[in-house]
């Protein structure tokens, strides 16, 4: 009998086990990742690069202050979600290594956060032939000086390697004079200590060409010559006779003898040949071909089509190259970017974009035209495709437009802190052209927010205008593009045009009305 009980135990066990086995929790947690959205501290050189692929935060701090002890301004997390960080943010960072943090939301996510010291850093002696090759990871310089110099005994006019007045070399570098041979010297600053290889060396000519950069009517020339000399370029159209000679109004030169020349008024897809000079030294001929001028498709913005309650920038059956967040406004309204008849001066007969900022049931819409796509809607936010294709290197952008701002009187918790409600409303137009391989993703979803980062390393030049002031009448404005660099070739456009500078955040005034019409492109300077 007692056995019997005892089976009869060991049974039901087993049966209570194997049944607990077979439960599962069906109800997954949510997978959001956590990210930090922004990252601020204190002797920032420029804004942090968040990487939300690669896990990382990336500072930039000046040359005065100690990696080793970083004060964090702010930082910020997804918004509205409980993020938990393994470190205290409080507290200085040592990122004289990149630091380890994991950030805690639902699961475990590891990042880095590494700092980057932007040190300038120069070499400069006596007959110098352009700027010193100075190679800040592998710890080297090299130099060139004239033929007629003697290396073993070289006058060091000034060097910096390291943060000002905080870095100590062995020896000094000022002291230095024979470079017959390699010079090494130690540069030591905030607990490290850096081994540097000093190189000077005779070149064969006093001038150097570096790089001709081709445009549609501007061309940028670059040589290395000697500082103080009689530097120069001569340029002409392949085939004729005369040369002209760049006037020096159009050159900039740096103390080390290295000068660039902007060559304006050229014609576009023509031949042209080059030399750089110093003093009776000359290059050898070289040539560029210019680019074509290539128009901004639809600038008018005269063709539109409608499908349902979605007004589209493009003629039905057209090539489509803008496109507007209607999409996403018609989802809950009407459409609040759309074509008028109010035209500019320019175009009397034509149409323009009437851009206005809406309250639309349960948030602020800014009236908006951009280049790119939009992809879809994502609950009441957007997600968008910036840029298309471009290769060509634009110099102005000019339009005309009209603007009637109102007061601010819906301000997000994000923006809470810039004390912008009643404020007046900021219209926003800007254009970029960059590197980028693909389109760039924006996502207006405050939980993984992604926008247009000016800071973007893939974005060679800039043009924006922003301006708060009733414009009543047309106006004509005219924004020169600002060159990060004068020889990456872009391969993506972008423009971005809102009745509400932080329409991305929901933020600004109901009622602001943009007018923009007859945007166009300009080659040269």
């Amino acid at each position: 009998m007692i056995m019997k009980r005892l089976t009869l135990i060991v049974t039901i066990a087993a049966t209570l086990a194997t049944l607990t086995s077979c439960i599962k929790n069906d109800i997954p947690l949510p997978t959001i990742q956590a990210t930090f959205t922004a990252f601020e501290v204190e002797g920032a050189a420029r804004a942090p690069k968040i990487d939300r692929q690669l896990q990382t935060v990336t500072v930039y701090v000046d040359e005065w202050t100690d990696p080793r002890s970083v004060k964090v301004d702010s930082v910020a997390f997804n918004e509205g979600e409980p993020v938990k960080a393994s470190i205290d943010f409080s507290q200085p960072l040592n990122l004289s290594s990149p630091l380890p943090v994991t950030l805690s939301l639902y699961q475990d996510y590891e990042w880095d956060i590494r700092s980057e010291q932007m040190i300038e850093r120069y070499f400069e002696v006596e007959g110098q032939v352009g700027d010193a090759d100075i190679d800040y990871i592998n710890h080297r310089v090299v130099t060139l000086v004239t033929a007629a110099t003697d290396v073993r005994n070289v006058k060091v006019k000034r060097a910096k390697l390291g943060p000002a007045n905080l870095t100590t070399e062995s020896p000094a570098i000022t002291s230095l004079t024979d470079f017959s041979t390699e010079q090494k010297v130690d540069i030591s600053y905030y607990g490290k200590t850096e081994h540097w290889t000093i190189y000077v060396v005779n070149s064969l000519s006093s001038i150097e060409m570096k790089s001709a950069d081709a445009w549609t009517r501007v061309a940028w020339l670059e040589a290395n010559g000697v500082a103080g000399a009689d530097n120069g370029f001569m340029y002409r159209v392949k085939g004729s006779e005369q040369w002209t000679d760049l006037p020096d109004e159009q050159i900039t030169a740096s103390a080390s003898g290295t000068f660039k020349g902007c060559l304006k008024g050229l014609q576009p897809l023509t031949e042209y040949e080059y030399y750089a000079y110093c003093n009776s030294d000359v290059t050898e001929v070289g040539t560029f071909t210019t680019e074509a001028e290539v128009p901004l498709p639809n600038g008018s913005f005269d063709d539109w089509h409608q499908e349902g309650k979605v007004w589209n920038p493009w003629a039905v059956g057209g090539t489509k190259f803008w496109d507007t967040g209607n999409k996403g406004a018609t989802s809950v309204g009407a459409s609040n970017s759309v074509p008028t008849a109010d035209a500019c001066p320019a175009n009397p007969n034509g149409q323009a974009a009437f851009l206005e900022t809406k309250y639309i049931v349960i948030k602020l819409a800014a009236g908006n035209l951009y280049i790119g796509d939009y992809v879809k809607t994502d609950g009441t936010n957007g997600i968008l495709d910036m840029g298309r294709e471009w290769t060509t290197r634009p110099t102005k952008l000019r339009g005309w437009y009209k603007y009637q701002p109102q007061p601010m009187n819906i301000v997000s918790d994000e923006l809470a802190h810039l004390n912008l409600k009643g404020k007046n409303d900021t219209c926003n137009i800007y254009m970029l052209l960059g590197d980028w391989d693909a389109p760039v993703q924006v996502r207006t979803n405050p939980r993984n927010r992604k926008l247009i980062d000016f800071n973007d390393p893939k974005i060679i030049a800039v043009a924006q205008l922003q301006s708060g002031d009733v414009v009543s009448e047309y106006k004509q404005f005219e924004i020169e593009f600002e060159y990060r660099s004068t020889s990456r070739k872009p391969k993506y456009l972008i423009c971005v045009i809102s009745a509400s500078k932080y329409g991305d955040y929901f933020t600004g005034g109901d009622g602001s009305l943009l007018t923009v019409d007859e945007f166009e492109l300009d080659y040269d300077y």
